[in-house]
Parts: structure tokens; C-alpha cells; sequence
């Protein structure tokens, strides 16, 4: 009696990302070979991941991908499982910012060199950036009409000329997380994450070189992803005529810096005496290594580390060895 014996052949599961590539990828009549050529990403691996003969690739690869298909990459990301609905962060940064203490806005609102809001009590607030009325009976979230109005100008300005360092610190603030477990975390001291956190800006070097341990502390897998996927969800909350109308900036920035204009000298003799600054020498100056090695009002930094006195003085005694005369 003979008995037919069926072999299995175990079929590889593809995941939802493949799964959801191929998809977009046939809907819209795309090869293989064209998804490669357009994303950068090698035809062989594309065809694995669809066939499941590969594992849900990196972030970096997913933003390729998802430029080649001309999709969201952060939708993309939510397939592949980066972002999960349990990361409140990036699904619901109103919710974060409504948790801010009113005094950090306050402060925030200030160094944008705005004023905070004064209400009259008597008259109902007007949200100037939706041209709606806004009683005080329909403000659940808040404790009074000056902390909704604080609120809403901290949003508009976060929303316009919010920096990395301005969504670090607040991403910090919101998780309970101090400056000196940061730096332990980023293996550098205090000074020098204060530092990173108060000049980090969306295009720096250095949001790429700490974006992951950044991320890891904080909850929200690398931080660079977190930044772009939460300025893009705030940049919604405001009207388009808003936006333009008030986004103005060049790649150029004014800052205001005070440095003295008077400086004692000494003479051959040993004779001291003082000398007065045009501001063309100020300026000048700003470049004179000399003189930002030897202030001591601002910070000296070598790429993000904030030097100390001492590696100030070695940085002097080589600069002395390599440019002056015998």
C-alpha cells in the first residue's frame, strides 16, 4: 500500500513593510529596477525585502525607499515598526507641549525677543492665528486665559523659529531628564551638553553624530527622525497664510554679542595703560584668536566640547610653538 507523502515547503513570511512596498510599487506601475534607480537602493535588495527573504531594513535605508516611491517617510516608518502607536510623542506633540510648565513658556517667548501676552479679563480672547473667539468656558486645559494665550504664542514661535536645541531641551523637560544624566548618557560633562543643547541647530554635524544615544535616553528612537516627524506635525497647527507670512529668514542671522571696547595693556616698561576700540577692531577681534583665548566671559569650544583652562593654555603654548618667531 503505497502512502503519498506531502513535503512542506516552509514559505518565508515577508513583513508588512515588503509587503507595503510592493503594494505602492505595483500601484503605480513601477519596476524593481526603476525603485533602485530612483531611491539609490540596490535592485537585489529591494526584491529580498519583498520577497521576505529580508528583515525590515534601517531608517536610513526606509527614507530612501520611501523618496524612490515619492511616499511619507514616516509612514513608512510606522510599518516597519519605528514608530509605534504608544510613542506619544511624535503622534501627539500637542498634547507634550500642553504639558510644559507656563514659566519655561514665558522664557521661551522672551528669548525670541516677543512680549508675553497681557489679557484683559473683561474681554474674551481672540486667537489672532485662526480668527476665532476663544472664551474662557471653552479653555479645559488650561488654568486661566493668560496661560492659553501664553500657550498659543509659544506654539506660533516654536512653530517658525523653534531650533533642535529648542525641541531637546523640551523633549528633556517633558521626560524628567536633568542635564548632568544627559551628559553621563552622551559621555561628555555638563557644560559641554548645555552647550550642545543651547547652539544645536536642524543641519548640524552633530545631530547626525548624537541623534541615537539622543533618542535612546529620551524614548523616541534616534532623535533626528523624532525632530523632523514633530516640526512637520507642527508646522500643520498653524494656517499656510500664517506660515508665509511670517517666515521670512535668509541663510543669514543677526546676533547681538557684548564684548568690552576698552582693554589695559602693558608696555616694554612694564607700565600699564589702556586703549579704546573703534568698532571696525571689535569686529575684528571677534576673529583674533588671541582674544578668545584669553576672555573669560564666553565659552571656548573645539568642535562640542567646551575647553578648560587648562587644554586653553596647551592649545596657546602649541599655537605659540607652531606660529611665532624664535
Amino acid at each position: 500500500m503505497k502512502t503519498d507523502v506531502k513535503v512542506g515547503v516552509k514559505m518565508k513570511k515577508v513583513s508588512a513593510f515588503g509587503e507595503e512596498i510592493k503594494r505602492i510599487r505595483k500601484s503605480r506601475g513601477l519596476s524593481i529596477r526603476f525603485l533602485s534607480e530612483k531611491s539609490g537602493v540596490s535592485h537585489s535588495y529591494i526584491s529580498q525585502i519583498e520577497n521576505g527573504n529580508r528583515d525590515t531594513p534601517q531608517p536610513e535605508l526606509i527614507k530612501k525607499i520611501a523618496t524612490g516611491l515619492g511616499v511619507d517617510y514616516f509612514a513608512l516608518m510606522r510599518i516597519a515598526g519605528f514608530m509605534t502607536p504608544d510613542r506619544k510623542e511624535s503622534d501627539d506633540i500637542s498634547e507634550l507641549l500642553i504639558t510644559l510648565p507656563i514659566e519655561y513658556k514665558k522664557q521661551f517667548i522672551v528669548e525670541k525677543k516677543e512680549n508675553i501676552p497681557c489679557p484683559d479679563d473683561n474681554e474674551p480672547y481672540i486667537n489672532k492665528h485662526e480668527n476665532q473667539v476663544t472664551l474662557r468656558s471653552d479653555i479645559k486645559r488650561f488654568q486661566s486665559k493668560l496661560e492659553y494665550m501664553v500657550h498659543d504664542k509659544f506654539i506660533f514661535l516654536l512653530a517658525l523659529h523653534g531650533t533642535a536645541g529648542d525641541f531637546l531641551k523640551i523633549l528633556r523637560l517633558h521626560k524628567n531628564k536633568d542635564i548632568t544624566e544627559m551628559a553621563k548618557h552622551l559621555n561628555t560633562d555638563s557644560k559641554t551638553y548645555k552647550s550642545l543643547e543651547e547652539n544645536l541647530k536642524s543641519n548640524s554635524a552633530l545631530l547626525k553624530e548624537y541623534g541615537e544615544k539622543l533618542g535612546e535616553i529620551l524614548g523616541v528612537g534616534n532623535f533626528e527622525d523624532w525632530l523632523e516627524l514633530v516640526a512637520s506635525a507642527l508646522i500643520k497647527i498653524l494656517p499656510v497664510s500664517t506660515i508665509v507670512g511670517a517666515h521670512t529668514k535668509s541663510d543669514l542671522e543677526v546676533i547681538e554679542i557684548s564684548v568690552p571696547s576698552i582693554y589695559q595693556k602693558t608696555d616694554e616698561n612694564g607700565i600699564g595703560y589702556y586703549i579704546t576700540y573703534t568698532e571696525e577692531e571689535l569686529k575684528r577681534n571677534l576673529f583674533n584668536l588671541d582674544n578668545i583665548l584669553n576672555q573669560e566671559v564666553h565659552d571656548v569650544l573645539y568642535k562640542d566640547k567646551v575647553l578648560s583652562k587648562s587644554e586653553i593654555e596647551k592649545v596657546k603654548t602649541m599655537l605659540k610653538l607652531l606660529l611665532e618667531d624664535d
